[in-house]
Formats: structure tokens, C-alpha cells, sequence
């Protein structure tokens, strides 16, 4: 056996306030995993290692007991591995059962790794903006990550457990969140539907417009997007506005892609959140796409 609101309308009024300042990168921290210590009634838990070109991979895995659908469990695939796995508990997996969750880090202690993410979830940046800190880490190698995630990594996780190749979703926060555009844009059949939580879309100055120019149309049936960000969402150090809004550049990106006949979208505006808590907020949205990734979205 194998192992197992707001509207989209009222958010875009939001394109008329200033810049938003995101934080771009989470803080390190040391983690523990209760969901190991304390698993679900529904699905069967692991982890492993990989080794890929040279590179480190920690892979989480819970699988959902009983008899898979003939074309396998739909699946959640999420970034920042060790980050997620350390923050679901024994109830998001319990109130979807049928629903594979992988979760892809790296081989570290601490709740994300800075450098191996920002080198595998950012595109390429033409001309740096002066004084970006982001200069200062290794940044570029989304396509080489897309190739592992794809090939090696999907290709491990299917000897584990029977997936449906047809219904993942790809889940990010923040860098990984632009890693979710870059593959929709890159590779749009790759996944059923796609979360992208507070996505840096600023990220080297709008290194994203590239892949966006050159992104061609889907296949077969429209891909659901889902992108969801806080409206509190500014750089450290900065003055924060006495007026709440989301990042305009995402907005912007919203507004365009709401456009494309090939995508269904869904814009959540989290009120009163800032960049680090969207993550976990986007828990249930994400997990019931993923689910019925064919549902329409939720008003």
C-alpha cells in the first residue's frame, strides 16, 4: 500500500494610495514540529532528505489513510517547508482529509533557510535598484528550482504516495509567493491552482515584469489563482501610513491578471494583518482551493 473580504473591486481602490513597503524576508528561527508529536486520525506523516544537483532538500509529506481516488489524492504543495509543517496542526489536515499536503524546505533547524529560498524562489534581475539589499544573497535561480521541483522532487514524492497529477496546487508567502507567479507564468499547466501570499512582487524593482511579458496563455481549463496579502504590510524602520492599504504593485498585478481568460482569480485582502502574519492566515483558503480547486471562489 503506498504511503501514505473583501471584494475584488473594493481591493483595487486601493491602487490609488501610496506605496506599500513589504518585508521581504521572514526572520530565522528555530523551530519544532507539534504535528510530528501530536499527528492526525487522517493522514500518515514523514519527512526526508534529498540531495539534487549538489543541493539540500527536506521534504514533508502527510498522506491521507485510506483508499486513494483511482487518480490519485489532490495535493497541496507548499514552500517554505519547514515553516509551514511547524505551523499546521492536527486540524487543518483533519478538516480536509482527502487531501495530500507536501511541504518543500530545506535541511535546516531553523523555520526557513534565507539564503537557499531566496537563491531558489526569485527570477533574475536585469539592473538592481541602488542600495536593494537583496544584492547581498544569492538570487536568480527560480528556473533551476522550478526544474528540481518539477523533476526529482515531484518524482520522489510520487514514489511515496498516489497523487493526482492534475490536481496540485502551489502554495508561497512572500518570496515564495513570487515563486507561484514566476511557475504560473513560466509553466501554467504545471499546477491546477496556485496561492500566492503577500508575494515580493517589488522584488528587484519589478524583476517579475519579465516573466509576466513572456508568460503565454494556459491550456485547457482556466487555472485558479488565488493571491492573498495584508493590508499592513511595511518595511521595518519605515513610517507606517495612518491609512491601511495592500502593496499597489500587487494590486496592479491582480488588476492585469483578472484580465486573462485563462485564470479564474480570487483577491483576499487580510484587514489589519501585516506581511508575517498572512502566513498562516492563508491557511484555510489555501487548503480548501486545493481541495476543490474547481469551486468558485468564495464571496
Amino acid at each position: 500500500m503506498p504511503l501514505c473580504r473583501r471584494s475584488f473591486l473594493a481591493a483595487l481602490a486601493a491602487l490609488t494610495l501610496p506605496p506599500a513597503r513589504l518585508a521581504a524576508q521572514p526572520v530565522p528561527q528555530v523551530v519544532d514540529y507539534p504535528l510530528f508529536e501530536t499527528p492526525p486520525a487522517t493522514h500518515r506523516l514523514a519527512q526526508t532528505d534529498l540531495r539534487i544537483d549538489g543541493l539540500g532538500y527536506r521534504i514533508f509529506t502527510a498522506c491521507p489513510l485510506g483508499q486513494p481516488p483511482a487518480a490519485g489524492w489532490p495535493s497541496l504543495w507548499m514552500l517554505d517547508g519547514n515553516a509551514a509543517f511547524s505551523r499546521l496542526n492536527a486540524a487543518d489536515l483533519a478538516a480536509h482529509p482527502g487531501l495530500a499536503v507536501v511541504g518543500i524546505g530545506y535541511p535546516v533547524d531553523t523555520a526557513v533557510d534565507a539564503r537557499a529560498r531566496s537563491r531558489d524562489y526569485t527570477p533574475p534581475v536585469a539592473r538592481w535598484p541602488e542600495g536593494d539589499p537583496a544584492q547581498r544573497r544569492p538570487t536568480g535561480g527560480d528556473a533551476a528550482f522550478r526544474a528540481r521541483l518539477l523533476g526529482p522532487i515531484a518524482g520522489a514524492v510520487a514514489q511515496e504516495m498516489p497523487l493526482d497529477p492534475a490536481a496540485r496546487t502551489l502554495w508561497g508567502h512572500s518570496y515564495g509567493g513570487l515563486f507561484v507567479l514566476g511557475t504560473l507564468f513560466a509553466t501554467p499547466e504545471a499546477f491546477r491552482a496556485y496561492v500566492a501570499v503577500s508575494p515580493s512582487t517589488h522584488f528587484g524593482g519589478g524583476a517579475l515584469a519579465g516573466p509576466e511579458a513572456r508568460a503565454r496563455a494556459r491550456t485547457g481549463a482556466p487555472a485558479r489563482l488565488l493571491i492573498q496579502l495584508g493590508d499592513r504590510e511595511y518595511r521595518r524602520g519605515t513610517e507606517v501610513p495612518a491609512t491601511p492599504r495592500p502593496a499597489p504593485q500587487t494590486m496592479a498585478l491582480a488588476e492585469r491578471l483578472a484580465r486573462r481568460t485563462d485564470l479564474v482569480l480570487d483577491l483576499e485582502v487580510f484587514e489589519g494583518l501585516g506581511h508575517g502574519a498572512t502566513f498562516a492566515a492563508s491557511f484555510p483558503r489555501a487548503f480548501a482551493v486545493a481541495q476543490d480547486g474547481d469551486q468558485p471562489p468564495v464571496p
